[in-house]
């Protein structure tokens, strides 16, 4: 996991890399709980497979930036990562763009 400044001001990027799992699950949280930016974009690219537990994590950012008023998007989805959200019916909910620059 590695933050960097996105363009906007008050944008920060988690780029995550590898398979996001149980085991990175709380990093993830304890990252996310800490910078609490107007908007957190969380960079999937690198991210070739999840599990329940991760999901449940991005759910758990989706829940706490409403209720905060922040933004936040999901960019790098892979098909199979579409595919398990689609499965688990959270499609609809997740903010999920094509790219940074969307």
């Amino acid at each position: 996991m590695e933050w960097s400044d996105g363009r906007l001001q008050g944008e920060r990027i988690l780029k995550l890399a590898g398979p996001f799992t149980l085991a990175a699950v709380f990093e993830f949280q304890d990252s996310i709980r800490k910078d609490h930016v107007p908007i957190t974009i969380i960079d999937l690219t690198g991210v070739p497979y999840m599990d329940s537990a991760a999901l449940g994590s991005l759910l758990g950012l989706h829940v706490s930036c409403q209720k905060d008023h922040r933004q936040y998007g999901l960019i790098g989805v892979s098909d199979r990562l579409k595919t398990l959200f689609r499965v688990a019916g959270v499609t609809g909910i997740l903010t999920i763009f094509s790219s940074l620059a969307d």
